[in-house]
């Protein structure tokens, strides 16, 4: 009997003890469309459990798809030996790799060294990346930032849809690679998007964001572990369903979450985009979008070819979620204004040179004020690498900036 009593007094506590250790997650986690289950916690990086690769199941069709996108051949071809071993997938290998190549060999080799000398610090911490008006470029922000926990993207192109190559004929697969290598073609000429080509080159069966965003996460040796479409809740909590669902996005913004895990690292990241309008006029619509994004701590902005956007009043949220939530921003001439960022007490380091900007901007986008720190401050290093609008001149002006 007293054997019995102790027993039953052991399970007890056990019992509590369990439930104590099984409250409730408080973090910004993503729901599930199709049942209440949480995932990674989106809130706070720094609170995330540690994730090892025994615990992290990467999708060997998402990654031989992106592989496929990108022009080169994983270990496992996802159960599409067949789709590699055709001559349209053969030739978009062959071609892409030449453009890549030459992308590689002209800037973003030099922007890695770069990175290794001047960013040391900030990529040996934990961070967030806030980008806004970045379209689909995830192929810059990673090369300068490949540590971040998560990537915060914004711009007005569709989240988009992947296509199924297995179940598709032979001339489908060409012509969408082919699509694939013309919707890149500005990226690998001058290294940025332009807006109204991507709307155009997205509507084709390239559709949307995703397929170029997986693109570029293959070429920086990453695999993929999953990819959805979400939906912000009023708390600005994400929520998941399938990429093909769709959703209203009069009701909440809606965008695209991607996991994925990079070569010999043990914890996955996460890009989110959102292909939304970010004017001041429409972000009282959407006030989830603003908790989302200032839901996630240690923030780095980086901005870069934004039509100078943040030199304009419309712009004043964006602009003012960089000055005030973030503690460091790396950008082009076309980022918060120079003299904005001294005003807020930033401390300001400048790189490469500054030149009147190009044609297509008006006369309120030249800074005086930069041009005459540039010409002042005997710190200013050289770069060897062209960014932003001027492209094909060694007139690059990089800004990295530090909230004091």
């Amino acid at each position: 009997m007293k054997q019995n009593y102790y027993l039953a007094l052991f399970a007890f506590c056990l019992l509590i003890g369990l439930q104590a250790c099984g409250g409730e997650d408080k973090g910004n986690n993503i729901q599930q469309g199709t049942d209440t289950t949480t995932a990674q916690n989106a809130k706070d990086s720094a609170q995330t459990k540690a994730v090892t690769e025994k615990t992290v199941s990467v999708n060997p069709k998402l990654t031989a798809h992106a592989y496929l996108f990108a022009g080169l051949t994983p270990d496992n071809k996802g159960e599409m030996d067949q789709i590699f071993e055709q001559q349209g997938a053969k030739q978009h290998l062959k071609l892409f790799g030449q453009q890549w190549q030459k992308l590689e060999n002209t800037r973003l080799k030099n922007m890695r060294k770069w990175r290794e000398t001047e960013l040391t610090k900030l990529n040996g911490e934990t961070h967030n990346l806030f980008y806004p008006f970045s379209g689909p470029d995830f192929i810059n922000a990673y090369e300068f930032f490949p540590n971040c926990d998560n990537y915060l993207m914004f711009g007005l192109e569709k989240v988009g849809n992947l296509p199924d190559f297995s179940k598709e004929n032979a001339g489908f697969v060409s012509g969408y690679l082919s699509n694939v290598r013309n919707a890149l073609g500005e990226i690998f000429q001058r290294n940025y998007f332009i807006t109204t080509f991507m709307g155009s080159e997205l509507n084709t069966n390239v559709q949307g964001v995703a397929p170029i965003l997986l693109t570029f996460l293959a070429r920086t040796n990453n695999h993929i572990v999953k990819v959805e479409k979400i939906q912000l809740q009023k708390d600005g909590t994400p929520k998941a369903f399938p990429l093909d669902e769709k959703l209203d996005p009069k009701k909440s913004v809606v965008g695209l979450m991607i996991e994925f895990l990079g070569k010999d690292k043990t914890k996955p990241q996460r890009i989110y985009y959102f292909g939304t309008d970010v004017r001041d006029a429409q972000m009282p619509k959407k006030m989830e979008l603003s908790k989302f994004i200032k839901s996630f701590p240690h923030k780095i902005s980086f901005v870069k070819s934004c039509q100078y956007t943040l030199h304009e009043s419309q712009f004043k949220v964006m602009r003012n979620l960089i000055l005030n939530d973030t503690e460091a921003v790396l950008q082009d001439d076309t980022g918060v204004r120079y003299e904005v960022l001294k005003e807020n007490g930033w401390k300001v380091k400048l790189y490469g040179k500054y030149a009147w900007p190009i044609a297509d901007f008006g006369k309120y986008t030249y800074q005086p004020k930069l041009k005459q720190a540039f010409a002042k401050d005997s710190s200013v290093k050289p770069l060897n690498f062209t960014y932003g609008y001027h492209w094909n001149t060694d007139n690059t002006s990089v800004i990295l900036a530090f909230k004091k």
